[in-house]
């Protein structure tokens, strides 16, 4: 039997989130060792670019973390498009000392990567390339019975994301075919950030999602994932959520003619947030207000009392808020508001959205009422 942890899209970088994206491999190397992993699978985007993966300073603190896994268990680390941002065509990834972390490809292979036997699996390992399609012609040994085959690539499957998102777009893409011709019973897949699976014919073709959050609107926890194989046969998974990762969590805020905001809308981001310490936070404030002045004064509350929650990354935006004199005193408005306010839907009801656009569209019109 083999234990292998399943993650992808740490996006390790130098600059201002090195410290965040260390302490997500950090967590990774010990949920591999708690769970006894004989493989952690690294399925691509490991370093945010080229330059990030050269910088002496990270790539030996990389190489730290790994050491840290226990002695049974090995790491295999394909490159993703990541890898590529800033890489001259003379400049080898090989000619770096990664330490425990086995770099899986082959630059006379055609697949591009490295096979791994062992008596439980076969690992074939497929670098990112910017055109899977030849894949017929890759020279692979049959699959041997009693052997579950692994594979581990990074691109776009249409079978399992459907997007759109600019990122994805900038992989190469995976035929649906290709997971049969190569009769693989997991396909350990990077490059795309929402966790989600499929079955393709005899393949469980898996993205657990990037590891951390890398940008904006990469909802939920973050995970990677575990599984075992047994008898030629890959059981069941478990989803291992990475606390060191952090959330990513988006609020709007309405704000009332007079710079004031509903009490039960900050009690619910609060209560949301009750501890945020690497979550990334963006507070969107909506609405039509009187005084610029008073709407800078609301921010700085908000921010006051965010940031004593000391979130990794916080954003105030004020994008949707229009600054129109006159409105606060309004008696229409002030009818229209309670009504409206008294049936505010949940922060993360799919009714949020048409609400506040509805709030928006409804001062607007009182606004123009008052020219």
């Amino acid at each position: 039997m083999l234990r292998i942890l399943h993650a992808s899209d740490l996006h390790l970088t130098s600059g201002p989130d090195r410290e965040y994206g260390l302490e997500v491999l950090r967590e990774l190397v010990c949920l591999a060792n708690s769970r006894q992993a004989d493989f952690l699978l690294l399925c691509g985007d490991l370093f945010d670019s080229f330059k990030d993966l050269k910088e002496n300073s990270l790539l030996n603190s990389v190489r730290q973390e790994v050491q840290l896994l226990r002695a049974g268990c090995r790491a295999l680390y394909i490159p993703g498009n990541h890898e590529d941002i800033g890489r001259g065509p003379k400049d080898r990834l090989s000619s770096f000392d990664l330490g425990r972390l086995e770099l899986m490809t082959d630059a006379a292979a055609a697949c591009g990567g490295k096979t791994l036997e062992t008596p439980e699996a076969e690992f074939i390992c497929v670098p990112h390339s910017s055109d899977y399609s030849g894949y017929r012609k890759w020279q692979l040994p049959p699959k041997a019975p009693g052997r579950a085959r692994l594979l581990l690539m990074h691109g776009t499957s249409s079978a399992v994301y459907r997007g759109p998102d600019q990122e994805e777009q900038q992989a190469g893409v995976i035929p649906d075919s290709l997971f049969a011709w190569l009769e693989a019973d997991y396909a350990a897949l990077g490059h795309v950030h929402s966790a989600r699976e499929t079955l393709i014919g005899g393949t469980l073709a898996v993205y657990c999602g990037s590891a951390r959050v890398w940008r904006k609107w990469e909802d939920g926890p973050r995970k990677a994932v575990f599984f075992e194989t047994e008898g030629g046969k890959i059981g069941a998974r478990q989803d291992l959520f990475i606390k060191a990762a952090g959330e990513y969590r988006y609020f709007t805020l309405p704000v009332n003619p007079d710079s004031s905001i509903l009490p039960t809308a900050m009690r619910e981001l609060l209560e949301k947030c009750p501890a945020p310490y690497r979550d990334y936070i963006v507070v969107r404030f909506s609405g039509l207000v009187e005084d610029a002045n008073a709407l800078a004064g609301l921010k700085s509350v908000v921010e006051g009392v965010l940031r004593a929650k000391n979130p990794r990354r916080l954003e105030l935006l004020s994008d949707q808020v229009e600054i129109f004199g006159g409105l606060a005193d309004n008696a229409l408005a002030k009818q229209f508001l309670e009504k409206l306010d008294s049936r505010r839907p949940a922060e993360d009801s799919p009714e949020m959205p048409r609400w506040v656009a509805a709030r928006q569209q409804g001062l607007a019109a009182l606004a123009g009422d008052l020219e």
